[in-house]
């Protein structure tokens, strides 16, 4: 859990660096797109191949080969600077989808090997997913304001090194009574030829809620820096506002009992939920606004986040976790891709009026698709 969180803390590092960037020297919103376009089908490779990889070897030495392969990356972008843009945009999409290919290796043998309680897994995982996503940016921000694009990749580097010594370090060895209880617990729920209905759900929901993020987060840097009165750090306080509300959400999630409650109903809510708060955030074109939404949204992610991660846990058996994590991520990134392809093809449109009825559709369409999918068994409330 500890190396995870050093290398997602490195991976945020380079995520801000990249991008920002790219618009720094294009001024192009098209060229942004492009850049988080690459870097999510490139990632979505990347994913399948760790995901197949990871359930027939050892995940562990799969996750000590990879964080040292994202090292020699993020060292490569330091002689490569801003003397060759084209370049640096080509290997920063790399590093950025490095990461993806072993996340499925990881998340599998964490729930591998703490199947007794799914859900305090999950809330655990995604907070320090949270909080690594919230302070990597931040401190690549700080790094490159105090000592440039040299001082920010180094630290990243480093990032990536003490992920490998606290990974390296000799691992305890279970008893026999632990190992029983994993064996027997890796036997839930054998679905043959089929994908059990909570895995389907949350593919979807996925998929869909990774596609209206995507186009907030892309249009929301040019809307800001347009929007009167809004400071120059405006983008950065509405994250920090999603940041900080996800953390929240996630902590009432962890708490709730949540046996009783049908996924289904719980990603139908979110749904309709996440794209009214997309209307909301440009409902009055204030920056204090559109932060406070995010921070709404961030809350409301927190029941969806935690329970659909722990029933999807509690049906998929251990040789098949890391290729279901692998496809989960391939399919919020391809969510996230056809987001970046529309903004794309949309071009110069009014972005507070594209986010209206994009949010508007969104709450609309997506309970609809996830009504008509089958209903999870009453057993799967358990997970």
């Amino acid at each position: 859990m500890g190396a995870f969180l050093i290398s997602e803390l490195g991976d945020g590092i380079t995520a801000v660096v990249v991008p920002l960037g790219v618009y720094a020297i294009s001024d192009s919103v098209v060229a942004l797109a492009s850049t988080f376009l690459g870097r999510m089908l490139v990632g979505s490779l990347f994913a399948a191949s760790g995901g197949a990889v990871a359930d027939f070897m050892d995940r562990r030495r799969l996750l000590l080969a990879s964080y040292v392969i994202r090292a020699v990356l993020v060292a490569a972008l330091i002689p490569l600077s801003e003397t060759h843009p084209v370049v640096f945009a080509v290997v920063g999409i790399l590093v950025g989808a490095a990461g993806s290919f072993d996340n499925p290796a990881a998340e599998s043998a964490l729930r591998a090997t703490y199947r007794h309680d799914l859900q305090a897994l999950a809330t655990a995982r995604k907070t320090s997913k949270t909080v690594s996503q919230m302070v990597g940016p931040a401190v690549g921000g700080l790094l490159f304001g105090l000592g440039g694009l040299t001082l920010a990749l180094s630290i990243n580097v480093l990032t990536f090194v003490i992920a490998v010594v606290l990974l390296g370090a000799k691992r305890p060895v279970l008893s026999q009574d632990e190992v029983v209880g994993i064996e027997a617990a890796s036997k839930i729920a054998s679905y043959t030829g089929r994908l059990p209905p909570v895995v389907l759900m949350a593919f979807l929901s996925a998929a869909g809620a990774s596609f209206l993020v995507g186009v907030a987060t892309v249009l929301a840097i040019p809307y800001l820096a347009e929007l009167p009165g809004a400071p120059d750090g405006a983008y950065g306080f509405a994250l920090a506002a999603y940041s900080v509300g996800a953390l929240t959400g996630l902590w009432l999630a962890g708490l709730g009992r949540w046996e009783k409650v049908r996924l289904k109903s719980i990603l139908i809510f979110s749904a309709a939920a996440f794209g009214a708060i997309t209307m909301l955030s440009v409902s009055i074109p204030r920056w204090e606004i559109f932060a406070a939404a995010w921070f709404i949204w961030g809350i409301a992610f927190g029941p969806e986040d935690v329970v659909s991660d722990s029933r999807v846990a509690s049906v998929v058996t251990d040789q098949w976790l890391a290729r279901v994590y692998a496809a989960w991520s391939i399919l919020g990134k391809l969510g996230a891709a056809g987001a970046y392809v529309l903004v794309i093809a949309l071009g110069d449109l009014d972005i507070q009026s594209g986010l209206l009825t994009i949010g508007l559709l969104y709450a609309v369409l997506t309970p609809i698709l996830l009504a008509l999918l089958p209903r999870e068994s009453s057993g799967s409330g358990s997970g």
